[in-house]
């Protein structure tokens, strides 16, 4: 993974998002993944995962669902480092391991977090 940046988490999601979207960066853990690196973009009606090449710097594949589509939520918070959340969504199950804190993107992470535990996952 190169420096992973507000720069370059807005450049990379800049055609993707809507105003009302929350932003993070995880890893991926489960086979539906096409690589091992994504961004998760969620708002009240829909999630866009858009998956990363290897160093982090160019979107090699998107995949959206609508939030009403997610079945099986399950919320973990895991270690101080992570969280985890995993679904199921038209027949597949979709696993992403959130780290709580990157410094270089401030706040963007746990806004994202705290978005899924207040409004929509809880």
């Amino acid at each position: 993974m190169i420096f992973i940046t507000k720069k370059l988490m807005n450049r990379l999601t800049q055609s993707y998002r809507e105003p009302d979207m929350y932003i993070c960066y995880c890893t991926p853990q489960s086979w539906s993944a096409k690589t091992s690196r994504a961004i998760l973009l969620i708002n009240e009606d829909k999630i866009i995962i858009l998956f990363l090449n290897f160093f982090s710097t160019k979107v090699v594949h998107t995949i959206e669902f609508q939030t009403a589509e997610l079945q099986d939520q399950k919320y973990h918070s895991g270690t101080l480092l992570s969280a985890t959340w995993s679904f199921h969504v038209q027949g597949q199950r979709w696993k992403f391991m959130i780290p709580r804190k990157i410094l270089t993107l401030g706040s963007m992470q746990s806004d994202f977090l705290n978005f899924m535990k207040l409004r929509i996952y809880h």
